[in-house]
C-alpha cells in the first residue's frame, strides 16, 4: 500500500490517503505540493510512503502521527500537582 501524507509542521496535524497504485499517489502528491506551494502554505509537508499497513507506517514515522500538544492541559495539570504536594505538605 501506498501512503500520501499531508503533514502541518506548525500544527502537527496529519492526513493520510491510501493508494493501491503507486503512479497514482505520486500525482496526488505532486497536486498538493503544487497547491500548497500556489497557497504560500510552507508549513505543509507532503510525502508518500510505501508501507505493509497503516500501522506499521505509524510505527515507522511516528512523529507524523504524534498527538499536537496541549500546552494548556499540561500546565493545568502542573497546578494540581504542586496544588497537591502543597495540601500534602500541611497535613505533616
Amino acid at each position: 500500500m501506498y501512503y500520501l501524507i499531508e503533514h502541518n509542521r506548525t500544527t502537527k496535524a496529519t492526513t493520510c490517503n491510501e493508494y493501491t497504485n503507486y503512479t497514482e499517489a505520486q500525482m496526488a502528491c505532486l497536486h498538493k505540493e503544487q497547491h500548497f506551494f500556489s497557497e504560500n502554505k510552507h508549513e505543509m509537508e507532503v510525502v508518500v510512503f510505501e508501507a505493509n499497513s497503516l500501522a506499521d507506517l505509524k510505527r515507522t514515522h511516528s512523529r507524523y502521527f504524534a498527538k499536537p500538544e496541549n500546552n494548556t492541559t499540561d500546565a493545568l495539570l502542573a497546578v494540581g500537582l504542586v496544588g497537591l504536594a502543597a495540601f500534602l505538605l500541611s497535613r505533616k
